[in-house]
């Protein structure tokens, strides 16, 4: 069934008619050529609805809802901390993350980046965005996961700083003790009404030294994914399906 996405802050309403945006119209009526009456999905204001097409036209369709259906969406909310890759493997891993069940994403310059901001970090974030909007209807969730633009170290470091997380883990190559699965398990066990979670990843050339010694002094921990080395654009999105599988989502 085509999902479809409403730019609506606020849930719908059963039985009434919504219009599509001139995108998602065009899509409807010429890509796909559905008809009306023809049955759909709807992402908006973080929920899945389903409803009928009650008019296809390329500029303004529209769709009825019919029902609000159970939300496919992670209680926990897991926010990936990239460190910046090369552009292709950044729109994998947004696309992938996605479809795992990530919650929002933010892309970081590190010491060892092989790619560098350039002062088109907005544009770029438009097509990021654009690209976790197509694989949320793909993949059924009930929200669009958040691309915030591309920063630098100092950046997250404020922004871990002044956000509540539960746990920030960080996965570290040179860390040999604590699997993430432990350190989950262990988050679990302690506190069973975990919300949020930050995971950080190291860019292609890993996290450094320093920047380990400045994630530590803000309470992160360091978990290794095993004895193998991972890229980056492999390794965030294992270390999301283990805290999907170890939060009963997998």
């Amino acid at each position: 069934m085509h999902r479809c996405w409403l730019a609506s802050e606020e849930p719908l309403i059963i039985g009434q008619s919504y219009v599509l945006s001139a995108e998602e119209s065009v899509h409807v009526a010429r890509v796909l050529r559905m008809k009306e009456g023809q049955e759909v999905q709807l992402i908006a204001a973080e929920c899945l609805y389903y409803g009928k097409l009650v008019v296809v036209d390329a500029t303004a369709s529209q769709v009825i809802v019919l029902e609000q259906l159970p939300s496919p969406e992670c209680p926990v909310h897991i926010t990936l901390i990239q460190g910046l890759p090369k552009q292709d493997k950044l729109e994998m891993i947004i696309q992938k993350a996605t479809e795992i069940g990530a919650w929002d994403v933010f892309p970081v310059e590190m010491e060892r980046s092989v790619a560098r901001l350039d002062g088109k970090e907005a544009k770029k974030q438009e097509r990021l965005q654009r690209i976790a909007a197509e694989a949320a209807k793909q993949s059924g969730r009930a929200r669009v996961l958040a691309v915030h633009e591309a920063c630098r170290f100092d950046g997250i470091m404020k922004t871990l700083t002044t956000t509540t997380y539960d746990a920030v883990f960080v996965a570290w190559e040179q860390e040999d003790k604590q699997l993430l699965s432990q350190g989950l398990a262990a988050l679990l066990a302690n506190k069973p009404w975990v919300k949020r979670i930050a995971l950080v990843i190291g860019p292609e050339g890993g996290i450094s030294d320093n920047e380990i010694a400045l994630l530590n002094a803000v309470g992160a921990q360091c978990v290794t994914l095993g004895k193998r080395i991972l890229r980056t654009e492999t390794a965030g999105l294992c270390a999301l399906a283990v805290m999907m599988a170890a939060l009963g989502e997998m």
